[in-house]
């Protein structure tokens, strides 16, 4: 891969970043569910449920936020060329090491949720 094209790719995973955490009530409860220890950021992008007994409002906002984010990966590799999941997994590995806050939980390469 080209310089430019990571450089361009880099680019347009952080604007799916800011995508991501951008809408405010769906951030609010999505920062609620993380901080309540319900939900995590896996390493393919997406949320997971850390509890699997989560409420069903927990439930259904992971399924719309994940919905989100994969037609967002989508979207830009088709624009760069690159298969989704390497998208995902590229804003999965930002948003474990740059976004969470510390209390937060992530699912670590073992498949096992600790927090950070």
């Amino acid at each position: 891969m080209t310089s430019f094209k990571i450089k361009s790719l880099l680019g347009s995973l952080l604007m799916a970043l800011a995508m991501v955490f951008a809408a405010p009530a769906m951030a609010d409860s999505l920062d609620d569910a993380r901080a309540a220890g319900l939900v995590g950021e896996r390493p393919d992008g997406l949320l997971g449920l850390v509890n699997p007994n989560a409420p069903t409002s927990v439930k259904s906002l992971v399924q719309s936020i994940n919905a989100q984010r994969l037609q967002k990966y989508q979207q830009i590799a088709g624009e760069k060329g690159v298969p989704a999941e390497q998208v995902g997994a590229i804003v999965g590995e930002k948003t474990i090491s740059e976004r969470l806050k510390p209390g937060w939980y992530y699912m670590n390469a073992s498949g096992q949720w600790v927090r950070k």
